[in-house]
């Protein structure tokens, strides 16, 4: 199964854009203390320098069945809008394969 994606976990990056963490999460429900990240959370802005061009964005998916404020919440290997994806999450808090 797929470790919960928390506050302040990590994505992949895409391309020329580095890795970052999350921005936003649920302000009622933690796993190891941090909240329950959720699809149309936010993301930190990061920026490619080789362009350079900055880009902010959203959790697009998340649990087909496992909801948090009724927002799927979010798992690594879940796509993020601009391309990444979720790389890191909680050690032993798991949301549905």
């Amino acid at each position: 199964m797929p470790a919960a994606v928390r506050l302040g976990d990590v994505c992949t990056g895409h391309g020329c854009w580095p890795p970052r963490e999350n921005a936003g999460a649920s302000p009622n429900v933690f796993a190891n203390g941090r909240g329950a990240h959720r699809v149309g959370d936010p993301w930190a802005a990061h920026t490619c320098p080789a362009i350079p061009e900055t880009h902010a964005s959203v959790q697009a998916t998340g649990s087909p069945d496992v909801f948090v404020n009724g927002r799927p919440w979010a798992r690594v290997g879940d796509s993020i809008a601009c391309g990444s994806s979720n790389a890191s999450g909680s050690h032993n808090v798991f949301v549905n394969g």
